[in-house]
């Protein structure tokens, strides 16, 4: 009589006790964030995105701005609503990171899947604080993540076996397409999965069949919404992401601008996580889930990486935006990272993420020691307030609408006022100007607010005069975090035939 021994069966040793209680632990800071941080900036401008519902929008893709419209039609108006959404992606990807874990751990996967876990949670851009936030980049992850799982078992069975089931592939290929209906981002990957097939020896036979064209055939297919909106407006959003947002074109590679993308990159995906990267890189297992996993990994980081170092080298960049190079990278973290540097980059991701959730939720924490706050922190606060003074001067004046200077605090007073027609006058283009109808308010007052972060002029040129009303100043605890100006704008004027409105 043969005795099946599992892990599962096992008692929970004390290492794996400690990584269930960090797990647990930034899972409480992901539902504190959504439950109690009012929206970021970009959050609230999505928002309003699932309020005007269209093909595609000016920044990004659509699929984040319909999930926010579904979402707001079924469960209203709320922080925690507005992220229900990273929620779910964020079950998907533990999904993901379990299944890997079973695939390759064996009767170890318990622990595998734990350490997979925590470098997940524990990397600030990723799962303790980022991938909380309902910016398209959850989004992106989640399904760069589960696209991976099914193309590596569909490329694994071919590797093994010379066929692989077409339920794995097509279900791969689409939720390749949906990534791209995320960000633009999700690119790379598909050309990791490209430069896989090509250089796997067992894996360029795929090359002469139908199914591997079909399914590339799907992804494309699924950007009709994008290619449709591109076509309807000059390929804006095209030439926006691909020119028009960088400050300079390309003059030689500047090496101080470089090195300072990596190291914001690396600060917020965590360094000690590069010793298990490379590790994972230099390995060659013989297993092939292992073996085309490194291989996919490895392309499209280096697809992703390279394009931003590039673009870095002449203008600035985000570390985000590269977030697409370490998504795949997770499932497999777990069987790399050692001892030593997964304590190290938990202690790291608890530090960093409980001083971002606080300051969300509570006050810039980063106050009590002198320093500025993070990521927007100081305009997290006061929206009530802000909602209620622009309210009252409204009917003071009777004007006809609500405005502000920057997309920003547009966005984040639409939510609070639950007003999808608040109105955005800088020179930026953006989605605001597919929505808002200038043309229809021509001649009407209106009181703007002005938060002085950044073009505080090209509003007033939209009025025949303007007006100083009163400052809102906000404080948290006693420390000043920012003053918001409100205007009068007596005689709205459309900017002329050309300009951005």
């Amino acid at each position: 009589m043969t005795t099946t021994h599992t892990a599962t069966a096992e008692r929970f040793s004390i290492g794996e006790k400690l990584l269930i209680a960090v797990a647990v632990y930034f899972v409480v800071l992901k539902l504190a964030f959504s439950l109690f941080a009012f929206p970021l900036a970009d959050e609230a401008y999505y928002w309003l995105w699932g309020q005007h519902p269209a093909l595609s929008y000016f920044d990004h893709p659509p699929l984040q701005g319909w999930i926010q419209g579904a979402v707001h039609a079924v469960f209203g108006r709320s922080p925690f609503a507005l992220r229900l959404p990273a929620l779910v992606a964020f079950a998907g990807i533990v999904a993901v990171l379990l299944a890997t874990a079973r695939r390759i751990g064996g009767y170890a996967w318990r622990p595998l899947f734990l350490k997979s876990l925590v470098v997940y949670l524990a990397s600030p851009v990723f799962g303790g604080f980022f991938g909380s936030v309902a910016f398209n980049d959850y989004l992106l992850v989640a399904l760069m993540m589960g696209s991976g799982w099914f193309f590596l078992c569909y490329f694994a069975d071919v590797e093994a076996k010379g066929t692989g089931r077409l339920q794995a592939l097509f279900l791969a290929a689409a939720l390749l397409g949906l990534a791209g209906l995320s960000k633009y981002n999700a690119v790379f990957m598909g050309l990791g999965v490209a430069a896989m097939v090509l250089l796997r020896p067992r894996l360029r036979p795929l090359l002469v069949g139908w199914p591997i064209y079909a399914a590339a055939a799907l992804t494309i297919g699924l950007q009709a919404p994008v290619l449709l909106w591109n076509w309807q407006h000059d390929f804006a959003s095209f030439g926006f992401h691909t020119g028009a947002r960088f400050r300079e074109q390309f003059h030689g590679f500047d090496a101080g601008s470089m090195k300072a993308f990596v190291v914001d990159t690396l600060s917020m995906v965590s360094w000690f996580i590069v010793p298990a990267t490379v590790s994972l890189f230099l390995r060659n297992p013989r297993d092939p889930f292992l073996a085309t996993g490194r291989v996919l990994a490895m392309a499209t980081f280096a697809f992703s990486t390279a394009t931003f170092l590039y673009v870095a080298s002449f203008s600035w960049v985000v570390w985000w935006w590269n977030i697409a190079a370490f998504a795949l990278l997770f499932p497999f973290l777990g069987r790399t990272i050692g001892p030593l540097m997964l304590t190290l980059h938990t202690l790291f991701g608890l530090v960093v993420c409980t001083v971002l959730v606080a300051s969300m939720t509570v006050m810039p924490v980063t106050l009590l020691v002198g320093r500025g706050p993070l990521m927007e922190a100081e305009t997290e606060y006061g929206w009530n307030e802000i909602a209620a003074a622009m309210r009252e001067e409204q009917a003071r004046y009777g004007a006809g609408f609500l405005g502000a200077n920057r997309y920003q605090s547009a966005s984040k007073l639409a939510f609070e006022l639950d007003d999808p027609e608040i109105a955005e006058l800088s020179a930026r283009r953006d989605g605001f100007d597919d929505w808002w109808d200038a043309a229809a308010r021509y001649g009407e007052d209106a009181i703007i607010l002005v938060d002085g972060e950044e073009d505080v002029e090209t509003w007033a040129i939209r009025f025949s005069s303007t007006e100083f009303l009163r400052e809102v100043r906000i404080e948290r605890f006693g420390y000043a975090l920012f003053t918001y100006e409100i205007y009068l704008g007596r005689g709205f004027r459309p900017l002329p035939a050309g300009a951005s409105e």
